[in-house]
């Protein structure tokens, strides 16, 4: 069997494994030198990982791509040309910039790593920098010596170069020069996702964004790109970009707030589409809403700041992306709420009461009503994102499925109360109590 065969059994074998054991796999990886042999691996268990957010060792690589690592995706969510990068990327630009920055660098700054708190951002920026700064220019001076495609030597290795693979080259090398503005924009601003921007806040970045804009716009693009990503409302900044003042023209300043903004738009529509193709899709259902919520507010926030433009293809842009949020959310979230929280009512072997019913388990009520809660989440975004009709058409359907379920004969009368308020909580969790009221109270007249 071949080290890479082995390495995707572990990768398989992971999956499956408890948090102390998979921090055992991190540990065994890391000391692998060869990224490629380990790439599966970590692909398999990084969702994992950023949930445990273990303390991991900075390495040189590592340190290298800290400017750069919020504007990563795993290789099957990648999207080329909106300004998003592959993790299949960070082999490839590793091996020339190891390659190509000098030697002596290289070992003070790996030198340098052993002696500080890897948790401290400033201790990271002040050994980072020069490194930072050198290896985006032997990136750039590599990209420069040569613009054709195919596999270039690289001193002893080699790499292939593709035309998207040289565009995300580019865009590592443009953020690696600016690695000074964003690694200072991480330590002041707030912990991502960054829900607001204070008034300290936005004086700090409109500082940088004027600073660059006497640069070039196309670095004020690209700091805004990075910091972008780190943003739960992503409009917020954009207007702070609208109002900075950049020596251009208001033509290329709309320009400008324009790519960035379908930039993140395009995200957020394939981040939908995603989602509902089942590719990192999370499995618990409080997740999942969470995660369509967040679509939505990051939407009403690009909304807000792009639709003052009047420009049509913004417009087709926000409406497109509106949709692939509503489809997610009517034909994925909603039915597999719907799914869950019938399949969690059917009563398991253990369910059985001393008077002969069957009965759910109390770990299966409690996630029926995670599920209600999910549908009921579903409901009150679903106007924003133009399917109100639709989901109050399967909140009907759901409802009037649980009402059936409280009124079904059963010999066993305790049971049958048991079912009335299982069914009744539900309705309440999804409809509201009112629509809950009317249920109990039909009941109660019913037998009279």
């Amino acid at each position: 069997m071949s080290t890479l065969q082995k390495w995707r059994e572990i990768a398989l074998v992971s999956l499956g494994l408890p948090d102390d054991k998979l921090l055992g796999v991190l540990a065994l990886v890391e000391q692998v030198p060869d990224r490629d042999q380990v790439r599966e691996v970590l692909d398999k268990i990084r969702p994992r990982l950023v949930k445990l957010r273990p303390p991991r060792t900075i390495t040189l690589q590592r340190l290298l791509f800290r400017p750069v690592e919020d504007l990563f995706d795993p290789p099957e969510r990648y999207r080329a040309k909106i300004g998003r990068l592959s993790r299949h990327t960070v082999q490839p630009c590793w091996v020339v910039i190891r390659n190509l920055v000098d030697r002596p660098l290289l070992e003070r700054t790996e030198k340098a790593l052993k002696t500080i708190d890897a948790t401290n951002a400033t201790d990271l920026y002040e050994v980072g920098l020069a490194f930072w700064g050198a290896a985006g220019r032997v990136l750039s001076a590599f990209l420069a010596a040569d613009d054709s495609v195919g596999r270039r030597k690289v001193g002893t290795e080699s790499v292939i170069v593709t035309e998207d693979m040289r565009q995300q080259l580019t865009d590592i090398a443009d953020i690696l020069a600016i690695a000074a503005e964003v690694e200072t924009a991480k330590i002041h601003l707030p912990e991502k996702p960054i829900s607001l921007l204070s008034q300290v806040d936005s004086k700090f970045l409109t500082e940088v964004i004027t600073r660059l804009g006497g640069e070039s716009t196309r670095k004020v693009q690209t700091f805004i790109l990075v910091v972008l990503a780190r943003m739960a409302k992503p409009g917020d900044l954009l207007s702070v970009l609208a109002e900075a003042s950049i020596p251009c023209s208001t033509h290329e300043r709309n320009g400008l707030v324009k790519t960035v903004g379908t930039n993140a738009l395009a995200k957020l529509a394939f981040e939908a589409q995603d989602l509902r193709l089942a590719r990192g899709k999370p499995t618990d259902p409080a997740e999942a809403t969470q995660a369509a919520e967040q679509m939505v507010s990051r939407l009403m926030s690009l909304e807000k700041t792009l639709g003052g433009m009047r420009d049509k293809n913004v417009a087709e842009h926000i409406q497109s992306t509106r949709r692939e949020i509503g489809t997610y959310v009517v034909e994925t979230l909603a039915v597999k709420a719907d799914e869950a929280l019938f399949e969690n009512l059917r009563a398991k072997a253990e369910g059985v009461t001393r008077s002969g019913g069957k009965e759910p388990t109390t770990e299966q009520v409690e996630d029926a009503e995670k599920s209600a809660i999910s549908l009921r989440r579903c409901a009150r975004i679903a106007e924003t994102v133009g399917v109100k009709r639709e989901m109050e058409k399967k909140i009907a359907t759901v409802c009037g499925q649980l009402e059936r379920e409280a009124t079904a004969p059963e010999t066993d009368t305790a049971t049958r109360e048991r079912r009335l308020i299982r069914s009744v909580r539900l309705i309440e969790l999804i409809a509201g109590p009112d629509e809950a009221q009317r249920v109990l109270m039909s009941q109660f007249n019913s037998g009279e």
